[in-house]
């Protein structure tokens, strides 16, 4: 068997789920839009100096809209869906712990670029969430719904 570049693994895992990753990445652009907007509000409201205190209600506002799409939409007549209020809890709390590894990638990526090379912070979103969705993607199919993307 021939072993497969990291890139060659992440778009067999979108090939063979196509439609559930484009589900996925939709409502992750209606989530991202939200913490680009609370961002940008945030920004113009507070300032600079409160970009930590921004990003956190920033990101927790756009992934519990992402978990909520994903959840009504994305996954839902596949994986699990049961207890219906402290499932829905549950299931949130993991999916909002499992981005957290992807949220610190983006906020770390973003302040780099912000201190560093002062990059606007709204492009460093961009990009910090870009390379967190591989990751994202196959660990909240996995852990949050029950749903294995490797068939």
């Amino acid at each position: 068997m021939m072993d497969l570049t990291l890139r060659e693994r992440v778009v067999e895992l979108i090939r063979k789920n196509l439609f559930r990753s484009i589900k996925y990445s939709l409502s992750g652009y209606l989530g991202f839009f939200v913490l680009e907007a609370v961002t940008f509000l945030g920004l113009r409201l507070l300032g600079y100096s409160r970009i930590v205190e921004i990003d956190a209600l920033a990101f927790f506002t756009g992934v519990s809209l992402e978990f909520i799409v994903n959840e009504y939409w994305t996954t839902r007549h596949e994986g699990m869906h049961q207890g219906y209020a402290l499932g829905i809890i549950l299931r949130l709390g993991k999916f909002q712990v499992l981005n957290l590894l992807g949220n610190v990638i983006a906020i770390s990526i973003q302040l780099a670029l912000l201190h560093y090379l002062g990059v606007n912070p709204l492009i460093g979103n961009i990009l910090g969430s870009a390379i967190a969705f591989p990751f994202n993607y196959v660990i909240q199919m996995r852990t949050v719904w029950g749903i294995e993307i490797t068939h």
